[in-house]
């Protein structure tokens, strides 16, 4: 819950003063436009829709389509139409649920899971060496915003 508009922020909470709306959207757009470009290195043609569904299956698996539909913010027919092109290509195995047959559960094939290391590579290897490209004081203030970014993603924060 926020603070009405006409309190003033508490004491303690110094972070949040003097930044201007022009460096709130500066942040926003770049971490945006980061996170964008990190998901684009895949050169192996899986779509962005298949590569998250790849991620999340290995996050929760084994799951149930429902169960990964809303975790994407999806319908279940379009995870259903996602899952069966990650069946195709031998990523995904569908099961009957030992606890229920009339579920199936979903979990990665020793294939997908390499898939999901070697996008995780490219990716990592394409912000290695962006990183290079940047001088030692700027890799430095990166790695040490790294606790606050962290804290921006925490879910107890919403």
């Amino acid at each position: 819950m926020g603070t009405p508009a006409t309190e003033q922020p508490p004491e303690d909470d110094e972070s949040i003063r003097g930044i201007s709306d022009v460096d709130i959207t500066r942040l926003r757009m770049t971490l945006g436009r980061l996170g964008r470009v990190l998901r684009q290195q895949n050169d192996e043609g899986l779509s962005y829709a298949l590569i998250s569904l790849l991620f999340a299956i290995h996050r929760m698996q084994p799951v149930t389509a429902g169960d990964l539909a809303a975790s994407e913010g999806v319908t279940p027919p379009s995870v259903t139409r996602s899952l069966n092109r990650l069946i195709e290509i031998g990523y995904v195995l569908r099961l009957a649920d030992p606890a229920d047959r009339r579920t199936a559960v979903i979990s990665l094939t020793p294939a997908g899971e390499l898939e999901r290391l070697r996008i995780l590579r490219t990716r990592e290897n394409w912000l290695s060496d962006h990183l290079s490209r940047l001088s030692a004081r700027d890799v430095e203030a990166l790695l040490a915003a790294i606790p606050a970014l962290e804290q921006l993603c925490d879910p107890a924060l919403d």
